[in-house]
């Protein structure tokens, strides 16, 4: 139990034991109203700290609100002690007209808290309060109104006590809307609806016996009036939390449930003929007004159902439908791919192979590729790429997880060849032995022969800027290293007919027998790649790409005129932008 909810059940708990021990019709208003004014007094100084005090508090008016009410209480016990002759009659009326103030900046405030775009969203909001309108009028005409003018003993009074009513019956409504249109979310929405709701319970309990001259009833009523303010203190003094509203009557048995309370109240209590006929006419009017907006926004949500049913079984077959053939384009790849292809699980043990796998390996995997595999797929978490042995083999061996599932797919390459070719061209000398790319004579070999094949192509003459700050700054075991990723990077998006080679130093060339159009493409992939940073021992380094690029045949026929071309093509970017390109 929190220590508010404590303190209240202590007040009510000391309160109506001292009123049960002095139970008396002249003791019991006197000893009610006095402990009433101490809780009021409370109530109103914390209204002043928490509301008033601050300048900008957004919701001072519900400060202003329970102060007043205070001071038509201290008015009213001001009043009761003066002897008639300074007692007027006209002063009743005055005093209660805080207290009608207070019933109006609340209602006022509870408006405030109402989003009222929901009934824009839902006609049945519109219905609902209509009704919640005429049960509250109908309850107060039975309950308070209709023994008004008996009781007020001047017009003005009247009038008066006639406000008052309304200004309670509009609380009500504004109340009845807000819980009804969806008060919900967090905690402390509960405490404003216990609040207003005892609020309401004893103004219409204080009411109804005071007009009927039983004030010593009347009076067992007010104690209620210092928790009810209390609580709205508590709920409005920190700025209230987003009321979460849901576009869609949220409490359709809040009309149904006053209904049935309304015709029970007036069945059993008397209640003048033209007003039962009213209530009963109006209210079963708007009931069926409701249900009949009620069965077609139904009868709209079940089409709108049916609709959404019939989607959702549209999608489900065309993802279906998508779901095989992804899985025959999988089942084909497995089965027609020209390398072999297996599937094992996460302990290394085989479970199917594709054809191509049966073909080389037979139905079992050597014990040295099973054991190479079992060591890889134990601690793997994503696609990876590495090498295997298989006796005098070497595989280019990509593995694969599945997602949520205990199964990876192993696709060989054997590379065997391709390896034996580059072994075999380093025995040639040549391929420069830091990078792994061919050097130049290599490539003037390998150039020469190609362009009696081809009509046209392109030479890129590479050198780096900045690369010797990387020597000067972190040492020659860093320059070697962005020497290998430059050569790394450039062959990213090389074809097999193609070729890239070191000159020396920190200059490459590369040959692209393509169109002038899809040499660009690969320039500015290329320039893009190199202006990525160079990771060396935790330290980022950065060099950028000065190109120059010849045409053959337009600039050049032969090896040494396109690398000229190239060359000055190259050192014309160096000296005007760098970190571009150009053609001769």
């Amino acid at each position: 139990m929190t220590r508010p909810h404590a303190i209240s059940l202590l007040y009510l708990l000391v309160t109506y034991l001292v009123l049960a021990l002095t139970l008396d019709q002249t003791l019991t208003p006197a000893i009610a109203g006095s402990i009433t004014l101490i809780g009021l007094s409370f109530c109103a100084s914390s209204a002043f700290v928490h509301f008033l005090k601050p300048s900008n508090h957004p919701y001072r008016r519900m400060g202003l609100a329970i102060v007043l009410f205070w001071l038509g209480i201290v008015l009213n016990v001001v009043l009761a002690l003066l002897p008639n002759r300074l007692h007027p009659v006209w002063s009743d009326a005055l005093a209660n007209m805080t207290l009608t103030l207070f019933l109006l900046l609340t209602a006022m405030t509870l408006a405030r808290l109402i989003v009222w775009s929901s009934f824009r969203q839902n006609r049945l909001l519109y219905l609902d309060g209509f009704i919640l309108f005429g049960m509250s009028l109908v309850f107060g005409y039975v309950m308070i109104l209709q023994y008004v003018p008996d009781f007020a003993r001047t017009t003005v009074e009247l009038i008066a006590m006639t406000i008052y009513a309304l200004c309670f019956m509009a609380l009500i409504l504004f109340f009845l809307i807000l819980y009804t249109t969806g008060l919900r979310g967090a905690p402390q929405h509960r405490i404003l609806i216990q609040a207003v709701a005892l609020f309401c319970f004893t103004n219409f309990g204080y009411y109804t016996f005071l007009i009927r001259n039983q004030l010593d009833i009347a009076a067992l009523f007010l104690p209620f009036y210092p928790l009810s303010l209390f609580g709205l203190i508590r709920y409005f003094r920190q700025v209230p939390p987003p009321i979460t509203y849901i576009y869609t009557l949220s409490r359709p048995y809040l009309p149904y449930i006053s209904l049935v309370l309304l015709l029970v109240w007036i069945s059993f209590f008397k209640v003048p003929n033209i007003v039962y006929i009213l209530t009963i006419t109006l209210l079963f009017s708007l009931f069926l007004i409701r249900q009949y907006f009620s069965e077609r926004l139904n009868q709209q949500l079940l089409e709108e159902h049916e609709v959404a049913q019939l989607n959702l079984a549209k999608r489900v077959k065309e993802k279906t439908a998508l779901l095989e053939l992804r899985k025959e384009e999988y089942r084909r790849l497995f089965l027609d791919h020209p390398d072999p292809i297996l599937q094992i699980n996460r302990t290394g043990t085989l479970q199917t192979m594709n054809p191509a796998a049966v073909q080389r390996f037979g139905r079992q995997l050597s014990e040295r590729l099973s054991h190479q595999l079992r060591q890889e797929v134990v601690r793997l978490e994503s696609s990876r790429k590495l090498l295997l042995q298989d006796d005098s083999l070497t595989y280019d061996t990509t593995l694969i997880p599945v997602p949520d599932q205990d199964y990876i797919y192993v696709l060989l390459a054997d590379i065997t060849e391709t390896l034996e070719q580059q072994q075999w061209l380093e025995g040639l000398g040549y391929h420069d032995v830091l990078t792994r790319l061919p050097n130049r004579r290599y490539f003037e070999h390998f150039l020469q022969e190609r362009l009696t094949q081809i009509t046209a192509g392109s030479l890129l003459f590479i050198d780096l800027d900045g690369f010797k700050q990387i020597n000067d700054s972190y040492g020659h075991d860093a320059g070697d290293y962005v020497l290998q990723e430059t050569a790394n990077r450039l062959q990213l998006h090389l074809r097999d007919d193609e070729v890239a080679a070191r000159l020396g130093g920190d200059e490459f060339i590369v040959f692209l027998p393509r169109s002038k159009a899809d040499t660009i493409l690969y320039t500015e992939e290329l320039i893009a790649q190199l202006n990525e940073p160079f990771w060396f021992n935790d330290s980022a380094m950065s060099v950028t790409p000065s190109i120059g690029i010849a045409r053959y045949p337009d600039d050049g026929t032969t090896t040494s005129l396109l690398l000229i071309r190239a060359d000055e093509a190259m050192y014309s970017v160096k000296q005007h932008e760098k970190n571009a390109y150009r053609f001769k």
